[in-house]
């Protein structure tokens, strides 16, 4: 019978914005044949509104990983995963709409609603006769996070699944030669910040379109005229579609210099995948996979750390020229067959391919790996990296305990 553990660890501080935080909460699940000396770790990263306890990670991905991998399969509901679980309408809301619309739209207009759908259609119905169909961006409802938690935009969701790892590391005996990451989206860009946190840990991480940098948008989208989440639907009778954006609610501001929640350059460039001269070189192999009419993340925000990130490691970069067209292959020597380059994805359409495919794919490639090497990582080589981000240092101390201490200091000035 396939073994499957539920974990529930003290987090680590939030050091930025000292908020308090709640147990941390970790799902793995084993191989059903058990583990041997071979079995290695494999980290599922969801992306923002994923659970790592759904029916799908529980049921389906994990022990399929697990099983294909011959990996324990780890998810973990990292700090900020419950993304847009409430949305509210604020008076600034009603004060922006009205005044822009010239309605009178309050709170009372909302108070038969059962769902979200119908706080879009409420909105919706009062511009509709006038032919609006896209409410300005200025007006914008509030989603907020679940838990009492918000969107630390990667950095305690790095730290959190780093901590898991160590706990999983401590608590079996596993092969530290064999530790993979994986994520799309947002999950994948938490993947790409674990290699610069720990570039002496992972074998191997892959990634789907992950973002490369602090997106305002998503941090202090009050205070940025862009939309954080667009919410769409069909007008009935029409072939025309209303859509309305709503933002996340945050403690950060990029605004008031003088806040404790000022998000800062130092808060940009720790999160940041493309700042050079905050690497050490590493042995992980990366496999990076972005769709050319990539929509969210510019394509050559990825072409940009892709050639920063060959100075550090080897890497494999496909890129999907746009649906259902051909593939351009930008490889490294490292991890490309001998006979030239070689389609290891072999995928007509990257934003429609399943986890299981491009899964299946990676498990076919890492076959001709030599993954069975016994290696240490980050926390048994006791290693310490200091991350200069201009006014403030970040440092991360492993210990061959399997913990990790994240600290941030200012730096003095002149």
């Amino acid at each position: 019978m396939r073994e499957t553990v539920n974990l529930t660890l003290q987090a680590h501080p939030d050091i930025e914005l000292g908020r308090e935080r709640r147990p941390l909460e970790a799902f793995l699940t084993f191989p059903e044949a058990g583990i041997n000396e071979d079995t290695g770790i494999f980290l599922l990263i969801d992306g923002l509104g994923g659970r790592a306890n759904s029916q799908y990670q529980s049921d389906e991905l994990r022990p399929y990983v697990a099983d294909t991998f011959n990996c324990v399969a780890v998810g973990v509901n990292y700090f900020g995963i419950a993304r847009n679980e409430v949305l509210n309408i604020t008076p600034e809301f009603l004060y922006n709409f009205n005044r822009i619309y010239g309605l009178n739209l309050s709170l009372e207009s909302f108070k038969l609603v059962q769902s979200e759908d119908d706080i879009y259609r409420v909105i919706a119905e009062a511009v509709i006769g006038r032919g609006i169909t896209s409410v300005d961006v200025r007006c914008q409802p509030t989603l907020e996070t679940g838990r009492g938690e918000y969107q630390s935009w990667g950095f305690l969701p790095a730290i959190d699944c780093l901590q898991v790892l160590g706990e999983v590391l401590k608590s079996y005996p596993l092969n530290p030669g064999r530790i993979i990451a994986y994520g799309s989206g947002y999950g994948g860009y938490v993947a790409l910040l674990l290699g610069k946190f720990a570039p002496h840990t992972f074998s191997v991480i892959m990634e789907r379109g992950a973002y490369c940098r602090s997106e305002l948008k998503h941090i202090a989208c009050g205070e940025v005229m862009e939309a954080d989440y667009i919410y769409s639907f069909a007008i009935r009778f029409s072939d025309l579609r209303f859509t309305i954006a709503a933002g996340s609610k945050n403690p950060w501001t990029i605004e008031d210099e003088l806040s404790p929640a000022y998000f800062s350059d130092s808060h940009r460039r720790i999160r940041s995948l493309l700042a050079e001269g905050s690497r050490v070189a590493s042995p992980t192999r990366y496999y990076i996979l972005h769709a050319e009419d990539d929509d969210i993340v510019p394509v050559a925000d990825k072409d940009l750390l892709v050639e920063r990130l060959r100075d550090y490691a080897p890497v494999y970069y496909q890129r999907v020229l746009g649906s259902g067209r051909e593939l351009e292959i930008l490889d490294d020597s490292a991890v490309k067959e001998e006979n030239g380059e070689k389609e290891l994805f072999p995928l007509p359409d990257l934003n429609k391919a399943s986890d299981w495919e491009l899964l299946q794919c990676l498990s076919q490639v890492e076959q001709k790996e030599n993954t069975t090497e016994k290696r240490d990582t980050d926390f048994s080589l006791n290693n310490y990296y200091v991350f200069d981000c201009g006014e403030k240092v970040y440092e991360f101390s492993f210990a061959d305990s399997y913990e990790l201490q994240v600290t941030l200091r200012d730096k003095p000035k002149r």
